[in-house]
């Protein structure tokens, strides 16, 4: 029985590998989908057979999508997503993948909500349906706002948006940190005290940095309705400065420096730390840190083998020299001098050249 048992893993991970190295050269395949005058529709065949494997592979559903599009093909869209869902009954994916991909069959607000509140029949608790419904109820509250301003339907789309939001603070304190924002918009529009004492008191830090210091709103955003404090976009030079480019830029940074094996900083460290990292886009991440332990001064440099606009990679150098109290003392001189703690937290010009942060 062992020796049956043994001989039926061994085919299985033989055929694990043979089905992962399938679906791996049909994506590579399909990838380079524009190679001379090629057009989309030529290789359906194998996006087909990727689908058979892999059912929801994103490059094999791209690919059908441009096809269709490519050949005014808009039922042959529909028909994707209808067949994906029928194929996959119970499962909230397929209703993902279709708002994921909602441009494709240029759907209303209405047709996108109907589509997650089928998801949302599936699975109430998953996080991304209720996002993304909380989200869609909140940007039609917003352009309601700033189209027409009728109350009945501003009330609705406020209230709406506050229920699913707040289903995911209920399930994950991260949530927390980053809804704190539409939520405390929202209740402020619905004048419920109540709600917005709630959502005040969401103080939480979930990652190295704080999503407050990289948001960048008017100072009226909590009662200014006309501003979607979640991927607010203004200016001439398109600076986003919401709560989702915020997530993004954190996300970035705190792999790096996860990656460099560096700590949260906080005011409840023993000991005082000042660090400068730097994201070169195409090279080595570096960081550089001063620690002040009880008046012993450590000096340390960190490089990464990863490049600082993609992946972490792993460190390669980490080297530590001590220093003086007084080389402590000049630096905090310096600091001060510059009035670096009054300075603001973002300049206008985010990127620096190539993207290095």
């Amino acid at each position: 029985m062992r020796y049956i048992i043994t001989i039926f893993l061994i085919l299985l991970s033989v055929n694990i590998f043979s089905q992962n190295k399938e679906i791996e050269e049909l994506q590579k395949f399909l990838s380079s989908y524009k190679s001379g005058e090629e057009h989309y529709g030529v290789k359906k065949d194998k996006a087909y057979r990727l689908l058979s494997i892999d059912k929801y592979n994103n490059v094999a559903i791209f690919y059908l999508l441009c096809s269709f599009q490519e050949e005014n093909q808009k039922d042959s869209i529909s028909y994707l997503f209808e067949k994906l869902i029928e194929n996959n009954k119970n499962e909230v994916e397929p209703y993902l993948i279709r708002e994921q991909y909602e441009r494709y069959e240029s759907l209303s607000y209405t047709e996108r909500i109907n589509n997650l509140k089928e998801a949302y029949k599936i699975n109430p608790k998953q996080e991304r349906v209720n996002y993304l419904l909380g989200k869609l109820y909140y940007e039609l509250f917003i352009k309601e706002y700033n189209e027409n301003k009728k109350k009945a339907n501003l009330d609705y789309y406020a209230t709406n948006s506050i229920q699913y939001f707040s289903v995911l603070c209920e399930q994950t304190e991260s949530h927390k940190e980053t809804l704190k924002f539409p939520l405390l918009q929202l209740a402020s529009y619905l004048g419920d005290a109540n709600k917005k004492k709630l959502f005040e008191n969401y103080n939480i830090q979930t990652s190295y940095f704080p999503v407050s210091d990289f948001v960048n709103l008017p100072n009226d955003w909590k009662t200014n309705y006309s501003v979607n404090v979640i991927d607010f976009v203004s200016g001439s030079d398109f600076t986003i400065s919401g709560v989702e480019s915020a997530i993004f830029s954190i996300n970035w940074y705190s792999k790096h420096l996860l990656a460099l094996k560096e700590p949260k900083l906080s005011d409840s460290l023993p000991t005082k730390i000042y660090r400068f990292t730097y994201l070169r886009t195409f090279d080595n991440p570096i960081v550089i840190g001063l620690e002040n332990n009880n008046d012993t001064i450590t000096i340390y440099w960190k490089v990464s083998d990863g490049v600082g606009g993609y992946e972490p990679g792993k460190i390669v150098e980490n080297k530590t020299k001590k220093l003086s109290i007084e080389d402590w003392k000049n630096i905090e001189n310096k600091i001060d001098s510059i009035k670096f703690w009054s300075l603001p937290t973002l300049e206008k010009e985010l990127f620096g050249t190539d993207g290095s942060q």
